[in-house]
């Protein structure tokens, strides 16, 4: 399985679009535990940007087996939080 979230805006309001869409999320384990801890490490990075400035998050993963394994899974993970400097409203 694959996931992914962004948004682009004030934090506050990227923070409840990206919770919104990592809760719409449904994943085998360990992909979902790994899921849910990207989903609290967003949430606490935009809880530190100011109310007024503007971020871009970009959030990825993917879990996936070689077929020889049962039961033995790898993950790939891609996190980004962008400030965007100079935003005009």
């Amino acid at each position: 399985m694959s996931w992914s979230v962004s948004a682009i805006g004030k934090p506050a309001a990227v923070a409840a679009k990206v919770a919104a869409a990592f809760a719409g999320i449904k994943c085998m384990e360990p992909e979902d535990t790994i899921k849910n801890s990207v989903a609290s490490a967003v949430e606490a990075a935009l809880k530190a940007f100011p109310e007024t400035s503007a971020v871009r998050v970009e959030a990825s993963g993917s879990q996936s087996t070689d077929g020889k394994q049962p039961g033995v899974a790898v993950n790939q993970l891609s996190v980004k939080i962008d400030p965007l400097w100079g935003f005009c409203e």
